[in-house]
Order: structure tokens, then sequence, then C-alpha cells
């Protein structure tokens, strides 16, 4: 009977081995070897690997990359966990990879929906609303700067239309696109559903109108991670990097630089961030 106790014992033992590092790849000089942080690392670069070590309760390792496309193809073979990207460097690998989080700037919107609507019945692509008139529900930046961004972003660009109309607020456009005076309406989706989600699901007050797109702004840069890697430990990354801002600024500043820079947090983003998708 010992002699079992002491073999479920061992067996317990190695069951409760430590989970494998946490391969993080970081865009550097030259490539090397995935491994902690040396002593003469950046002090920010120590305190990131540090705080991610101790919140995700296992190694995180640095792995030299010698660019974003480098980052890229290591993540997609499985040789790295997540990575810095850009708009380029995702495409190639979007099958395997997915947006994480991405970095906000200094006074910037946060990252929300956007809605283009017209009548129902009209065509609402680029083609169909060349040299036609759009509306916008008021001049705040979450009004106007964040889906004229959006707008280009989905092949909407600044010339398309031969005009805009900047109303006072998202009653006032509606009413606008209602009365002819515009072909389009371009909200963000907060104002959109204010005027247009009854209290009843079977009121529709906006029933004589149909949403073209919904779409978020699309990220520049972002950490990515393989789309295999369990959502429990993607919730902890999220976790992990939308307080540090707050928690470690040494931590956040060295992070934050991966990503091109300033910012004022992270923030989460869809798997499809790094380019211009449409949201279900």
């Amino acid at each position: 009977m010992k002699r079992l106790i002491l073999a479920v014992a061992a067996l317990g033992l190695m069951g409760a081995s430590a989970p494998s590092p946490f391969r993080i790849a970081v865009v550097a000089p030259a490539t090397a070897p995935c491994a902690p942080p040396s002593a003469s690392a950046p002090a920010g670069e120590r305190a990131y690997f540090d705080l991610m070590s101790t919140r995700l309760g296992r190694a995180v390792i640095a792995c030299q990359v010698s660019g974003f496309a480098d980052g890229a193809a290591g993540l997609a073979a499985g040789r790295f966990d997540m990575a810095a990207l850009d708009d380029t460097s995702f495409p190639a690998v979007k099958t395997g990879v997915r947006a994480a989080m991405t970095l906000r700037s200094p006074g910037s919107v946060v990252r929300v929906p956007v809605i283009m609507a017209v009548k129902a019945g009209r065509d609402g692509s680029p083609s169909a609303l060349k040299g036609r008139t759009i509306a916008f529900g008021g001049s705040a930046q979450v009004s106007l700067d964040l889906p004229r961004q959006v707008l280009a972003q989905q092949g909407y660009g600044p010339n398309l239309f031969a005009n805009e109309l900047v109303t006072q607020n998202d009653v006032a456009a509606l009413e606008v696109l209602r009365s002819g005076k515009a072909d389009a309406v371009a909200l963000q989706a907060a104002a959109w559903q204010r005027q247009c989600q009854g209290k009843d699901p079977k009121d529709r007050p906006c029933a004589d109108l149909t949403v073209v797109w919904r779409a978020r702004p699309q990220a520049a840069r972002a950490f990515a991670i393989r789309r295999d890697l369990p959502d429990t430990l993607r919730y902890r990354l999220l976790g992990v990097h939308l307080a540090m801002h707050q928690e470690n600024s040494a931590a956040f500043a060295w992070a934050a630089a991966q990503l091109g820079g300033n910012g004022a947090d992270f923030q989460p983003a869809e798997s499809q961030a790094l380019e211009p998708a449409r949201l279900p």
C-alpha cells in the first residue's frame, strides 16, 4: 500500500509540472533564440517581462526578431506565442493569427464601431455614392473624425463624396437622410442605437433605413497571438495589458514603444483589427 501511495504521489508531481514558457517576439537589431531579458536589457523591457511572468504564472521569454514580417512568420509557424505586427505583415498570416490588443494614442477616441446607412432599397456601395452627399451627427471627434477615418478605410475616401453635411446631432443627421438632403449617413454605433433601437423588439424606428456596414477603425499596429491560444490565456493577456498603464509605467512605456511609441493605454482589438474588416 505504501508503494502504491508513493507511486500515485509521484504521478501527481509529474502532472503538476510548470507550464511552458510564453514566447514573445521582440524586434531587435540582431535575431537571437528565446530567453529571458538579460541584465543589460532596458529597464522597461525587464519590468515588462517580470510583470508578465508574475501575472501569467509562468516564465515569459523574449525572442529577438528582425522585424514585423519575421515576427509574423514565427507566430504563424508556432515558434512564438505573441508578436507586435503591423497592417502589412498581418494579412499573410491572418488564418492562423489574430490581433489581441492595440494602443490608443493620447487624446484619441476609443475604437468604437461606426455605422454607415442609406435609405432602404438604395445602393450604399462606393461607386453608387460617388459624388453624393453624406451626413454626420455632430462635429465632435467621435461624431466626425472617427466616422471619416472608418469611411476611408472602408473604401469611401475623402474625395468620394461631393458634399459633407455636419449636422447638430444624430437626430438631425437621420432627418437629412430621410428628407433626401443627404444620400448616406455615418454615425458612431451608440448614436445609431439610441435612435434606431426601440424599447420593444418589434419596434423598428429605422425600418426605412438600411445599414450598409458596421466597422471599427483599423489598427496600424497591434499585439497579435496565435488563434489556437486558449481563450483563458488570451483573457489574462488582455487583463494584464489593459491595466498596465496604471500598474507599471516603465513596463507600459516599453510595450507601447513596440507598437509605435507614445500611448494612453492598451485597448482590446477584434481579431481582424489590422485590416479594414467589417463587423458581423
